[in-house]
């Protein structure tokens, strides 16, 4: 016994020395320092170790400091003398972040393993060495405020995780240690296998995933973008003896991770000097890797295709009931262009929405809903061999009918561009000032999204850009723009076209490897061609002009008042039986940004799914009829956005706050004198039945609109909207107009860099321009929630999509009523819950990829939701329910097996998250807007909160538990059943259904106005008794069993409906029912 002291005693001392000789034998060496914004009060520190890797901390002074500090930085930082803080910023305690970059990705991996590199990201997370228990660096930062992700690109590894900042140490040493020395077991292999099999099959219906692997497999022979990065069962060779995919994840391994191939970057609060101390500490041991990055340069981006993919055209059936037209190039990498960006000049010319643009063209004709271009940001379409240029172009149904002129449009406006060199350089420094602007008053970003975003940076860009290189056009470079204008004037491009309704009836007989997706190539048109090298001139297309909302005054008006005390929150200007107008100047951010959310209260909405939708195209066909005029807004850095909310319209504007009163000023004008035209209704209303229908062919959107149909009381859902679109007339959306302001009630919130006086002109604007009368109780137009009864619902739907496996199951757990104390002691049974139900679940039953726990708060209803997404394949839905089930019955002994010390530092987590402050001016907005709206007004919220935790214990919790298992268990399950593949009898998929329709429909199927009957089709197959345009969701269960819901309608009749629950004690509403 009396030699264990010195034993110990030891132990520490080697590590003690170890690391001291670790220290010293590594060298640092610093570079220069990133350019910053002059708002950028972190400081910043570039440095790379004796082992090759390279890092940038990032120091993040405190906001909490009223006089000035003197801030030191030392050689190779960046950084000013001194950091002097206007006010107490409401934080109490801030998330540090850290970040790891691997430079290889799908790009290295062997051919007979393809999706190695994504295998082995989720097999890193998985025990290490040094802490082998699995998940138990998950586990750690949630106990800690934090959590962790990653994702695998063609040429890179990206890892990342958040933590509460007296945790970091231990969070990084934990990390490394995991990119250091993975266990990665055999018995882990199937089970993860199986997760990125999950993964797979979620993206699976992805139209954007499809396409790009149909270019993969065009890809020349030699060339590493021809693999199937996603990975699945097959690709990674489950029949087959898992010790050969074992001994090749650990050889992939030890060829690619290494010091030499890593990018760090962490951000905390922590001083420059203890960020690099940490580094040292954590990340000098790591060993180099046996390969270096494989050199790119020999690989040709003009021969990276094979050349069918410029030679013939792409037709490809989607998942979705869309249409779209794209015109792809392949350039040299853009990124070493990065100063001057052409790419980026290009497709903001291109893309340009106002007064002359091609888009403008296309919508004026109603043959398209938008036009995007530039080149993506994913890995597939920028790397180190190739850059992929995509001008995409988002067809009606009428625009598919006009193909030929929309290409001829296409061509001559890229022609016009090209040519308007005189122009080019003007509007080069017009965007040059607009990126400056958004760079010196950009928006900080969440520590999390920080270091992804500098990690990823450092990998392609020097340290003195990594902040400035990927926004900011340095410098007008004309050999770069003459290199892309050389290769845009080339007839060397892909055409694809991808629509549900084959172009020209051809037969879509081709079937892409991996996804399935049908397509068919055909010859490019000789006319194509000839359009190509002679477009028609259009007098219409222009190039564009100078922006007239480019903002020129960035005052802060609350320095120029000399920065009086605020109130931390927003106050009421006006309340009275007209409107309500809350505002706040913004004194904490510091930037000239502002918000205006104005709220139209109306009846209307509320009287049918007819009206509500009249309402929803009347907000569509305003921003459509304002798209032009103000696009030179969006570019200018301004944002606006009118859309139907529960109870009426909801108008928000946002933006550098200088010009936001003209934006409402010229939105409130149009909303009065917009004048209908019969055929642009016509077309919005198939599109936004396409824009439902599609939504709803996902079984996660299908699963939360059946259960918000179940409990709300009143409100539509997506299916009622679905089916009244079609009664809806040119006269019920005039009425809409004319009428939803008679009675109205105006929510408003204008918070930012506003003076009181422009707050109140905002609000006197609307009242002026609708001169309404009294609205009535318009609380009364609050929504809310039937209550479920006693015992466990089910209610069980089949997927819409034939070729969707995914099975979706919700499960509901009404609590009832809410209040602090509730809402409180949820948030505790969430957080001592949610890591052991994603080990148990997730890890090691592997139920599915996604999955979540959380606390769900409806019109004052509290409720815990547990949603699994598996694979019918794998998992059948009864299975995933009986394993939701024994996990809920797991939580009280979760609760009883912590120790009072364990149950203190999960309250102490919980308290220190909700100290957190908003991390942007954006996050608070969002915030109070929805006490607004809620009506609940409860601004402190987090405050009463903090001061509601201190008082609970474990016992606090465990009855709650207790109370609702035998007292008041209310469940309602919700589970969209995906199909089985491949299916036992031969079932036509949604696509299929448009195939095999009668060729009377001759040449493009004769789109325009002819969704109905492709709809009647795509639904006759889904359902054989479907008639019409309704979807009927086909409902599953057993008729005799009252616990089955095959009748929603009939399940609610009679069921007690809540009155809306004010949760805030010190509001005036409070006990009252509406």
């Amino acid at each position: 016994m009396c030699l264990q002291p010195p034993l110990s005693l030891r132990k520490i001392t080697k590590k003690v020395f170890k690391w001291i000789d670790r220290f010293f034998q590594t060298t640092v060496q610093y570079h220069e320092p990133p350019d910053k914004s002059d708002a950028d009060r972190k400081l910043y520190r570039a440095l790379s170790l004796s082992n090759g890797l390279r890092a940038m901390l990032i120091s993040v002074p405190p906001h909490n400091i009223d006089q000035a500090q003197d801030v030191q930085p030392t050689v190779g930082d960046s950084g000013s003398e001194s950091f002097k803080p206007s006010v107490e910023h409401p934080s109490g305690s801030t998330c540090a972040a850290c970040a790891v970059l691997v430079n290889v990705g799908s790009f290295s991996e062997p051919r007979q393993y393809q999706g190695m590199a994504h295998f082995l990201e989720h097999m890193i997370f998985l025990g290490s060495e040094r802490y082998p228990i699995e998940n138990e660096f998950d586990a750690y930062l949630k106990k800690n405020g934090g959590f962790s992700n990653a994702h695998t690109e063609n040429e890179d590894t990206c890892f990342y995780f958040e933590v509460e900042e007296a945790h970091l140490d231990k969070a990084v040493d934990m990390f490394m240690s995991l990119i250091r020395a993975p266990l990665m077991l055999p018995d882990a292999i199937a089970r993860e296998r199986s997760a990125v099999q999950s993964e797979f099959e979620q993206a699976y219906m992805r139209d954007s995933v499809r396409r790009d692997q149909i270019l993969a497999s065009f890809a020349s022979d030699g060339y590493p973008h021809g693999t199937f990065s996603w990975g699945n069962l097959t690709s990674l060779q489950d029949q087959e003896d898992d010790k050969l995919l074992y001994e090749a994840l650990h050889e992939f391994r030890r060829k690619h991770y290494g010091s030499n191939r890593m990018i760090v970057c962490i951000e905390s609060q922590k001083s420059l000097d203890e960020l690099e101390e940490l580094l040292v500490r954590h990340c000098a041991d790591i060993p180099k890797s046996q390969e270096n990055a494989p050199d790119m340069e020999g690989l040709n981006y003009q021969k990276a295709f094979n050349e069918t993919l410029f030679r013939d055209v792409f037709l490809v059936r989607p998942v979705k009931d869309v249409c779209r037209l794209e015109l792809i190039w392949v350039l040299p990498p853009m990124r070493p262009h990065y100063r001057c960006k052409p790419d980026s000049f290009l497709s903001q010319l291109i893309a340009y929405e106002g007064v002359g643009s091609l888009c403008s063209y296309f919508r004026r004709r109603l043959w398209c809903t938008n036009v995007f271009a530039g080149v993506g940001l994913s890995s597939f379409d920028s790397n180190s061999i190739y850059s992929l240029f995509n001008v995409c172009i988002a067809l009606t149904g009428d625009g598919f009918k006009h193909l030929d002129e929309v290409l001829e449009a296409t061509f001559a406006w890229i022609k016009l561009l090209n040519e308007s060199s005189g122009h080019r350089e003007a509007m080069y420094k017009e965007f040059q000032q607009l990126e400056e602007n958004n760079f010196r008053f950009e928006i900080e970003l969440p520590s999390r999204d920080n270091v992804q975003r500098v990690v990823e940076g450092i990998g392609y860009l020097p340290p003195k850009d990594v902040l400035t290189g990927p926004l900011l056009y340095f410098e007008y470079d004309a050999a770069a723009l003459l290199m892309l204008k050389e290769h845009l004037t080339a007839f060397r491009f892909n055409i694809m076209i991808s629509s549900v309704l084959p172009y020209m009836d051809h037969i879509y007989d081709q079937r892409e490897k991996w996804f399935g997706t049908q397509y068919t190539t055909i010859p490019m048109p000789s006319a194509w061609k000839a359009m190509w090298h002679d477009p028609a001139p259009l007098k219409e297309l222009a190039f564009p002009p100078s922006n007239p909302f480019i903002t020129t005054d960035f005052t802060l008006h609350w320095q120029e008042a000399g920065r009086p005390q605020i109130p931390r929150h927003p106050r009421a200007l006006i309340w009275d039986d007209y409107c309500e107008l809350w505002f706040r100047q913004d004194d904490i951010f510091l930037l000239p940004d502002g918000y205006i959310n104005m709220y139209f209260v109306t009846p209307l909405v509320r009287e049918s799914a007819r009206h509500c939708m009249a309402g929803e195209l009347f907000t569509e066909l305003v921003e459509f009829s304002i798209a032009e005029q103000l696009y030179p807004a969006l570019e200018a850095g301004l944002f606006y956005d009118l859309r139907m909310g529960e109870k009426g319209l909801v108008l928000r504007v946002d933006g550098y706050s200088q010009k936001l009163l003209l934006l409402v000023k010229i939105i409130m004008q149009v909303m009065c004198t917009l004048e209908l035209d019969p055929a642009q209704v016509i077309s919005f209303k198939d599109l936004k039945k396409r824009q439902i229908f599609n939504r709803i062919l996902n079984g996660k959107i299908l699963n939360h609109d059946l259960l918000y149909k179940v409990l709300e009381s009143k409100g539509f859902s997506m299916l009622e909207e679905y089916e009244s679109i079609d009664s809806v007339t040119v006269d019920d959306i005039e009425h809409f107009k004319d009428n939803f302001h008679k009675k109205m009630y105006v929510q408003g919130l204008v918070q930012g860099n506003f003076t009181q006086e422009q707050a109140l002109e905002a609000m006197q604007l609307v009242l002026t321009t609708y001169n309404s009368q009294k609205l009535d109780n318009p609380f009364s137009l609050s929504n809310s929630l039937v209550q479920i009864p006693l015992g466990s619902y089910y209610l069980r739907a089949k997927a819409l999509n034939r070729e969707d496996t995914n099975t979706i199951v919700t499960n509901y757990y009404q609590m009832g009523p809410g209040d602090l104390k509730l809402e409180c002691l949820m948030d505790l049974v969430e957080s001592i819950a949610g890591e052991p139900f994603y080990s148990q679940l997730r890890t090691q039953e592997q139920l599915g990829y996604s999955l979540s726990l959380d606390q769900d708060t409806d019109y004052g209803v509290l409720a815990c939701v547990m949603t699994i997404i598996t694979q019918e394949t794998k998992h059948s839905a009864d299975h995933v329910d009986q394993r939701i089930e024994a996990f809920r019955s797991r939580i009280p002994g979760l609760v009883a097996q912590l120790s009072e010390t364990e149950f203190d530092d999960v309250c102490d987590t919980l308290i220190s998250r909700k100290r957190r402050g908003d991390s942007s001016l954006d996050e608070e907005v969002c915030r109070n807007w929805r006490e607004i709206v809620t009506t609940e007004y409860f601004f402190n919220r987090r405050e009463e909160q903090i001061q509601t935790l201190k008082g609970l214990t474990k016992q606090h919790v465990w009855d709650l538990w207790m109370d609702y298992e035998y007292n008041s268990f209310r469940k309602l399950s919700v589970q969209v059943v995906g199909r089985k593949r491949p299916p036992s009898r031969s079932l036509l998929s949604i696509s299929d259904a448009v195939a095999t329709r009668q060729s009377s429909e001759a040449g493009f199927g004769n789109p325009s106005g002819s969704l109905a009957n492709l709809l009647e089709d795509v639904q006759r197959n889904l359902n054989d008794e479907q008639t019409g345009n309704k979807i009927q969701i086909e409902l599953m269960g057993n008729g005799q069993d009252p616990s089955h819901i095959l009748d929603i309608a009939a399940f609610k009749n009679g069921l007690y409906v809540y009155p809306l629950i004010i949760t805030n004690p010190a509001s005036p509403r409070n006990n009252t029912e509406y």
